[in-house]
Order: C-alpha cells, then structure tokens, then sequence
C-alpha cells in the first residue's frame, strides 16, 4: 500500500512539473473549482490566466495576452493573419478552437486612453498593462472590403483605418473569443 501512494504521489508532482514547464497549469480554487487569475487588472475589468490568455470580465471576451509579433516575431499580413486564427485554432491554444479576428468594436474596446503600456519600438500604447509589453501598436480586425481591412490603433488618439491587406503598414494582430461562463 505504501509503494502504491509513493508511486501516486511521484506520478502527480511529475504532471505538475510537465504542466508548468509547457505553461498548462491553472490554479484552480477548492471551493468552487474555477480557473483562478495569476493577475487582476487595478480596475478588476481584466483577469490574467496562466494560458496565456486575458479575460475581459467587462465585454465578455477572451484575448491572447500575446499579439503576433510577440509570438513570431514578425510583420503579419491580413491573409497571413487568418491562417494564423486556423493554426491556433488546430492546435487548440489554451484548449480553445474558436478563436478569430477582432471585429472593430471588439478591437476598440482594448483602447483607453487613461491606460498605459509600451510597444515593441518602446513608444506608448493605450492598452491595459496587463497585456505584456512589447506588443504591435495595432490589430487587423474582421472587417474588409476588396483588397483592404480595417485595423484599430492603440496609438495617440486610437482609430480605425483601412489598410491594404498585404502590404499594411500596421501589420499587427491579437487574437480574440468569446469567453464562455
């Protein structure tokens, strides 16, 4: 009998291990079994989650806390953009296969001019700090027409702009769902 706990006991602590190496773990509260939040925003709209994922209690959204740029580390174009949705939602990021492109509202939600951050060339953002720093100053969202897309700033005054969708200047993304209760 007492192997057989050893042997439970090594086994869990070695999933544990596993779970945290590939950033799986979510803490999870006894009492009502929830995903508890590694980080909550200072004015309780956002949640982060260990997933790498980042709650929008407010607006009901879920986002990647990481943008495009932060994950590859490249310029992404709008036709780029949408086989990245497919590849995230094959490999079913933070266990989700729904994920998508913002649309314009959705994207607009992330800009608040009384919030801070910095983006990838160090210059400000008007995101919330909970998202990591370093990110596009913008997003492609859902919305097109012919051979262009909208995309939403972060940036000064924020907006929205039609960029060309393979040659944009503003070639970020940041993905989005909805969040489920």
């Amino acid at each position: 009998m007492q192997l057989g706990l050893r042997f439970l006991v090594t086994i869990t602590w070695g999933l544990i291990f596993v779970g945290c190496s590939f950033g799986m773990l979510s803490v999870v509260s006894a009492e009502t079994g929830k995903v508890k939040p590694v980080k909550i925003s200072s004015d309780q709209r956002y949640e982060k989650h260990l997933d790498g994922t980042i709650l929008d209690k407010k607006n009901g959204l879920m986002w990647m806390s990481s943008d495009y740029w932060q994950m590859e580390h490249k310029w992404v174009n709008w036709y780029t953009a949408k086989e990245y949705v497919q590849r995230m939602n094959n490999k079913k990021f933070a266990g989700y296969n729904d994920w998508r492109l913002p649309s314009v509202k959705e994207a607009t939600l992330l800009y608040e001019r009384r919030k801070r951050n910095i983006d990838k060339d160090g210059d400000k953002i008007f995101i919330d700090n909970i998202f990591p720093k370093g990110a596009g100053w913008s997003t492609w969202t859902s919305e097109d027409k012919l051979n262009k897309a909208l995309v939403v700033s972060f940036k000064d005054e924020g907006g929205e702009s039609y960029q060309d969708k393979v040659s944009g200047t503003d070639a970020f993304l940041r993905l989005v769902r909805h969040a489920t209760p």
